[in-house]
């Protein structure tokens, strides 16, 4: 709930720095008060976050970046182990709701004509970016897949994407629609033969209706506005060309050390708006450290029965303008990976013992 309150630092527009200030020590607090130590999860993540904090200090040296920029991604880190100690069910449960009182309190002020548009677009609070919120409800939305709920995540789903919609946050609502399909598909699995039967067919003839009277290509078209000249019309992926090229410049000026984490605002460049990017752009080569560690844990899931909760996170690392950042999204798709791949990695230790031990064999009854 904690982290899912961050709507209302630009609601009420606190500052960034004391809010987030607040919340890691409030959470650093309950954690040693619980007095049960850094979990398996938070100490699994100290590879990835001890290289992203030293290359962070090295490249900021060499690149004379702002101290605030450097303090930001150390903060990530600290925020990031402190939190891991707290995920499972009831964490994922507590940021969907809190995050369903968000869009709610949107909507309502959507409605009341309290919330800025420009071009088409509407804000997010207090004139805020809107891919910001997009970025929020986005992580709210795959909070449904981990919390349990069934049901009530395909319905909240749904909430987060109508604002999101209406941000036009493309990114996250791809990995919205995304994350409904996978709920769609779990809860048509546990219903009855007879109810998946007529599911199946109801989809078949919705399908066929729409195939025959809808042009898709328009209506992909209209939802995501590729064509539209104020979101990137007539450029390639929407514009996100013009960011690569830009992040691939930054990275061939210094491709050892990087341009630094505040390169776009030192160097006045436009940002890299692709994960990978991001880090080849601030670290250079030294990034590449950073990139196989997070690489090694996503592919391992994938690997091992995870590559369908991996899926909605495909738009976002693709297009989102998000690398190393305290907001839901991406904390929340660290948080997932890096929790997931400490059980798998726990689980595989465990396998291997029981492979060298070998089965164990009631010796009292055997001969001498």
């Amino acid at each position: 709930m904690i982290d899912g309150l961050v709507f209302l630092s630009y609601l009420f527009e606190v500052d960034q720095t004391v809010y987030y200030g607040i919340t890691i020590l409030l959470k650093a607090f309950l954690l040693f008060a619980r007095n049960s130590g850094l979990t398996s999860a938070s100490r699994s993540s100290f590879a990835f976050l001890f290289s992203l904090a030293i290359i962070e200090i090295v490249s900021a040296v060499s690149n004379d970046v702002a101290i605030l920029s450097s303090i930001r991604v150390i903060v990530f880190c600290v925020n990031l182990v402190v939190t891991l100690n707290f995920v499972g069910k009831y964490y994922w449960r507590g940021l969907v709701l809190v995050s369903a009182t968000d869009a709610i309190i949107y909507l309502t002020m959507l409605e009341t004509g309290r919330i800025t548009e420009i071009y088409g677009r509407y804000l997010f609070f207090a004139n805020s970016h809107p891919n910001l919120g997009s970025e929020i409800f986005f992580g709210a939305a795959y909070a449904c897949l981990l919390s349990s709920m069934p049901r009530l995540s395909l319905a909240l789903v749904a909430l987060f994407f109508v604002p999101t919609f209406f941000m036009q946050g493309r990114a996250a609502e791809l990995g919205i629609l995304c994350v409904a399909g996978i709920l769609a598909w779990n809860y048509a699995r546990e219903m009855r033969p007879a109810g998946r039967t007529i599911l199946f067919f109801s989809i078949i003839g919705i399908g066929l209706v729409i195939a025959f009277n809808v042009d898709l290509a328009a209506a992909i078209d209209k939802v995501l506005l590729l064509d539209d000249e104020n979101r990137g019309g007539s450029t390639n992926a929407s514009g996100r060309t013009l960011y690569w090229t830009a992040a691939l410049a930054a990275w061939s000026g210094n491709p050892i050390l990087g341009a630094g984490s505040d390169y776009p605002t030192r160097l006045g460049m436009l940002q890299p708006h692709n994960f990978f990017l991001y880090p080849l752009a601030c670290y250079g080569l030294l990034g590449v450290i950073v990139l196989i560690i997070f690489l090694r844990k996503f592919s391992e899931l994938a690997f091992y029965g995870r590559f369908v909760y991996l899926l909605p996170l495909v738009p976002m690392l693709a297009f989102n303008d998000r690398f190393v950042n305290l907001n839901i999204y991406p904390t929340i798709m660290f948080l997932f990976i890096f929790f997931e791949w400490d059980k798998l990695d726990l689980y595989r230790r465990r396998a291997r013992t029981l492979s060298v031990a070998g089965p164990r064999r009631d010796i009292s009854s055997a001969s001498p």
